[in-house]
């Protein structure tokens, strides 16, 4: 891939990150103030060390490294903030397919206290979602998904297809989250 590619591709995932950041503000207003949507890099991977003891270890630190490498040129990383205190990251990829992306990580901060519990995948989601649409893809797939969190996934919009996985089609048009009653804070 060449350095004209690359380019358009960080344009692009800008613009999928983008994306959350304008869904949020279109249903919710003023209360997206406190949301911050960025890549994942070495801030977010600190702040996540202090979810610890967390239940699940996705290994979020060899991110970094993956998005170095031309075999992941295309892969989406979102980190999303709440003020300064990290709310969820996602990495999502096609790999080497030219019809679907995987959405290989997914998690929010364990902190149930944090206002954004149960907004990180639906947020998540929308700028996969649009990123998809922008690469020309057809489905988003989530690889393996933790069984108490099919049951959100599924309200989501995605559903079990034979061949394919847990997978949501874009073919139906780009759905944004709802996002009525997202916090902000007051």
């Amino acid at each position: 891939m060449d350095g004209w590619q690359l380019a358009e591709l960080a344009g692009l995932k800008q613009a999928a990150r983008g994306q959350i950041t304008q869904d949020t503000w279109q249903k919710n207003g003023a209360r997206a103030i406190r949301l911050t949507v960025d890549e994942i890099d070495e801030r977010a991977i600190l702040a996540h060390e202090a979810w610890h003891p967390d239940h699940y270890d996705f290994g979020w630190d060899r991110i970094l490294k993956w998005k170095t490498r031309p075999a992941h040129a295309r892969a989406l990383d979102i980190a999303l903030w709440h003020d300064d205190q990290l709310a969820g990251m996602c990495w999502a990829s096609p790999q080497a397919s030219k019809e679907k992306i995987m959405v290989l990580y997914l998690q929010r901060n364990p902190d149930s206290a944090l206002p954004t519990r149960g907004y990180v995948a639906p947020l998540c989601l929308s700028g996969v979602r649009y990123y998809v649409l922008m690469l020309g893809l057809q489905w988003v797939v989530i690889r393996n998904p933790l069984p108490q969190a099919r049951a959100a996934y599924e309200l989501d919009g995605f559903r079990q297809v034979k061949g394919i996985g847990l997978a949501y089609e874009l073919t139906r048009g780009y759905a944004s989250p709802t996002l009525e009653g997202l916090p902000n804070g007051e």
